[in-house]
């Protein structure tokens, strides 16, 4: 069984892009997961996906989960976003490789994690970093933003027009969440 995190981009931000969360629970039951568990309004969907959850597409890469969420979104929603799918190891191993574990410690509303659609390029990722509130490893972006977010040059839009690449944020405290709530799942 593989524990699997969907991470939804530029969903119920203020009036735009509404789905309620009960709703789309419904709506991915219905497209063959069942059992899928939402947090937040933001976006965050928990599932397993085995033959013994009833997932009807069986053993699945995120990949696969993450297209079909998005048809979902796109067909119920008229939302065409990515989104973007970590596995359960893989969310504990963003969490232990966090390179401002003393921030997420102090102030884990301002630090910051944004999960990438794709790799960034070796370029980008340089550019990126010459920001020492930034650091990039694998898909994910981990940035502290010290003193708020809003109003802050160094934001997820900047992030990614520098990597030009989809991503959606959360903060530390939803992403220790999720991974708490994927044990239960």
């Amino acid at each position: 069984m593989t524990v699997w995190i969907a991470l939804l981009r530029a969903v119920n931000l203020g009036a735009r892009n509404k789905v309620p969360m009960a709703y789309l629970r419904d709506r991915l039951a219905e497209a063959g997961i069942p059992g899928a568990r939402t947090h937040l309004q933001s976006g965050n969907v928990i599932l397993r996906s085995d033959r013994e959850s009833g997932l009807v597409i069986g053993s699945v890469t995120g990949s696969e989960i993450g297209s079909l969420i998005r048809e979902v979104l796109r067909a119920d929603f008229g939302l065409d976003e990515p989104v973007m799918v970590r596995s359960h190891d893989r969310l504990r191993e963003i969490l232990a490789a966090n390179p401002f574990a003393e921030a997420a410690a102090e102030r884990p509303t301002l630090m910051r994690v944004i999960f990438l659609a794709e790799h960034p390029s070796p370029e980008r990722v340089k550019r990126l970093e010459e920001h020492d509130d930034v650091r990039v490893q694998d898909r994910e972006v981990y940035i502290d933003y010290r003193t708020g977010v809003h109003g802050n040059p160094l934001n997820a839009a900047m992030v990614a027009r520098r990597l030009a690449l989809h991503g959606t944020e959360r903060n530390w405290a939803t992403v220790s969440k999720l991974a708490e709530l994927a044990e239960t799942v």
